[in-house]
């Protein structure tokens, strides 16, 4: 039986003003491809299916258009939730796709046994466990006067309960049969994308999850959330595919692939890198505005879809004739072979504190919900045991009202509601 691990796929992404959508018809081209040539016979898709938790019409038709691409290809096909995704519009048409032979997990129920699903090719079984990304509502009840320390303890405990009732029932029902888990979560010491860091700790306690946490029994685990493709733990069977598409100017450099799996007599007997080809190229433009001139003018058309630049001025001196020419630089490489997505200039010379910087144009992407109530706290001068205080309340708070933007509570539901 060949396994092939893929996750992330961010269907709906846009970098800046640009929309990837024409990169995600030629990845998702390639997989259709790889799947048929390579006689692939389960595809896993470990979440994060969608970039938002309300994808616009052309993510939701991209999407099913894959899925009716793979009917006459009979494979089996496995799609978890991710912390992106909506639960309630990946599981709508989950009844339907399960008998054709598509499987949806778009959150937890609580039952273990709604997360595996038994695969047989041949004379070869398997056992999928597809657990979706947990949140924290899913794996604990908060607890009034609750150190953050502990709430913390309380999701890493859940998560690996999870999982340990998962594998326990696995080996207790159908022993001697390989079973592969699916994960969508971070898991300490692996390396993320510069952009990605700030969304890894806005998720919360899974930051405090370590490999070793995984219960013994597992033959693969197959993880998303992470989109540098690596090992974790030093453990060959315990990886993140990776995004299969460069989604921000920090993942320029990765290498993106899918992972295909074997298992033979009841084992693991191979795991290979399908490398995903290469769409668009992402550039990063830094210096002084003369040598990012220069630069620009020698960068050429390399692939298929046009490159996207970002570009970084860091001037030493305030000039005003250095503003007016950055604020050209759009409009005169509007022809050039390339697109500029991202424009910054930065002043030297107007450092305030030990790290800051004056920035002009900077954008809302460029800040994390954290940096801007920081730099709040800082405009207050707030400092030491309050301001410590402040942060870990603001990031329970955003907790909070993420869940509930996933999870809203049904009217009738709500019981401090009243009518009037």
């Amino acid at each position: 039986m060949k396994i092939l691990h893929t996750a992330d796929w961010h269907l709906g992404k846009r970098l800046y003003k640009h929309d990837l959508r024409d990169d995600h018809v030629r990845f998702l081209d390639w997989l259709v491809e790889t799947i048929e040539n390579r006689a692939i016979d389960v595809l896993l898709i470990s979440g994060d299916v969608f970039d938002t938790t309300n994808p616009n019409d052309g993510s939701m038709q991209l999407y099913y258009q894959f899925l009716t691409r793979m009917l006459p290809l009979e494979r089996r096909i496995i799609i978890t939730g991710g912390n992106h995704d909506s639960p309630s519009k990946l599981n709508a048409p989950r009844e339907l796709l399960r008998h054709l032979n598509m499987h949806v997990v778009g959150c937890t129920t609580g039952n273990c046994t709604d997360e595996i699903i038994r695969l047989t090719t041949g004379s070869t079984d398997l056992l999928v466990a597809a657990v979706p990304y947990l949140r924290d509502s899913d794996l604990r009840q908060s607890i009034s006067g609750q150190a953050y320390e502990e709430r913390i303890e309380a999701v890493r405990m859940g998560i690996r309960n999870h999982y340990e009732r998962i594998i326990d029932h696995c080996q207790t029902d159908y022993r001697n049969v390989p079973v592969l888990a699916m994960g969508h979560l971070y898991v300490n010491g692996a390396t993320v994308s510069p952009e990605s860091e700030r969304e890894i700790h806005a998720v919360g306690g899974q930051a405090a999850f370590s490999s070793e946490h995984f219960p013994p029994g597992f033959d693969y685990v197959a993880l998303g959330h992470i989109h540098v493709p690596q090992q974790i733990g030093g453990v060959q069977t315990v990886r993140y595919s990776g995004s299969p598409i460069p989604l921000s100017f920090g993942e320029r450099d990765n290498h993106h692939q899918a992972l295909e799996i074997t298992v033979e007599n009841g084992k693991i007997s191979a795991i290979e890198s399908v490398p995903v080809p290469r769409f668009r190229s992402l550039r990063q433009v830094a210096g002084p505005l003369e040598a990012v001139q220069e630069m620009l003018e020698k960068l050429e058309e390399t692939d298929a879809l046009t490159t996207l630049v970002e570009v970084l001025v860091e001037e030493e001196n305030e000039s005003l004739v250095i503003r007016q020419q950055f604020e050209k630089l759009q409009r005169d490489y509007a022809n050039a072979p390339f697109q500029i997505a991202k424009t910054r200039l930065t002043f030297r010379n107007k450092l305030r504190g030990l790290d800051a910087l004056y920035v002009a144009d900077t954008q809302l992407q460029d800040l994390s919900y954290l940096d801007v109530f920081n730099r709040r706290l800082d405009a207050s001068q707030v400092e030491g045991d309050e301001r410590t205080a402040l942060v870990e309340a603001y990031k329970e708070l955003y907790r909070l009202v993420t869940e509930q933007a996933t999870h809203p509570i049904p009217l009738h539901e709500n019981p401090t509601n009243t009518l009037s």
